[in-house]
């Protein structure tokens, strides 16, 4: 399976960019990885280059698809956040949020802890999106709020869990699935998604012939909703589109 692969990150209206981002390959395996730093300034931008850093080279230690694997990726995350903390008290409410997916080709897992999210699609279409760990999100699950107004909740910001807070970190693994040849990932802060509508993804996809090209025409379309905020985060997004390999498989 060819996978290919672009990214974009910006500050937005922000002063700085307290995202972080990654992707690596090893042992037949590629993981991507987009952290979303909190605490402000430094602290943000350290814990969520922490975050991407320590997730990767715990996967080139033992590449795994699986879930475990991926759980404990997150922790050593986590603890590494935990460290930086302990070691310079200054930095002692930092954290991130991250997204990951890891795929050998054919079988493809994701894990996430906070508001970044991951989206897989099939047939162009939304096939499957993680569950924001947060409060409006909890607020759906109980039925007291539509999904459509997650985004423009006044308490959207206020995540149930992340890297570096003191309860010891949740992190939600997908169930392993099969990818296709015409499926496309998209990994993501929420300075990204959180202007753009799903069915804006959707339609986006439909017109792009490669990941740059997709991602380009979101954040197109992210800038023009963001000039209407009063807080136009940092943004990060990785984009993936699968096709055949060079055998045609």
């Amino acid at each position: 399976m060819n996978l290919d692969t672009a990214f974009l990150t910006d500050r937005g209206g922000r002063a700085h960019n307290e995202d972080s981002w990654g992707w690596e390959s090893c042992s037949g395996l590629t993981a991507w990885v987009v952290a979303d730093g909190l605490g402000g300034e430094r602290g943000g931008e350290e814990a969520s280059r922490l975050a991407v850093s320590r997730f990767l080279q715990a996967f080139r230690d033992h590449p795994s698809l699986s879930s475990a694997a991926l759980s404990e990726s997150v922790l050593q995350a986590d603890r590494a956040i935990h460290e930086r903390q302990a070691a310079e008290p200054a930095l002692r409410r930092m954290g991130s949020t991250i997204v990951a997916a890891v795929c050998d080709g054919r079988l493809l897992r994701a894990v996430h802890l906070g508001d970044s999210r991951f989206y897989w699609f099939r047939e162009k279409r939304v096939f499957f999106q993680s569950k924001d760990q947060s409060v409006p999100q909890a607020l759906c699950d109980a039925g007291i709020l539509r999904p459509e107004e997650i985004r423009s909740h006044p308490r959207r910001n206020i995540l149930l869990c992340c890297l570096g807070s003191p309860e010891p970190p949740n992190p939600i693994v997908s169930q392993e699935g099969e990818i296709e040849p015409g499926d496309a990932l998209l990994l993501c802060s929420d300075g990204f998604w959180g202007p753009l509508p799903e069915e804006e993804m959707e339609r986006e996809l439909g017109r792009s012939a490669t990941a740059s090209d997709w991602l380009h025409r979101m954040e197109a379309l992210r800038q023009e909703r963001a000039r209407a905020l009063l807080d136009d985060d940092n943004y990060t997004a990785i984009g993936v589109l699968a096709g055949p390999g060079p055998s045609g498989k």
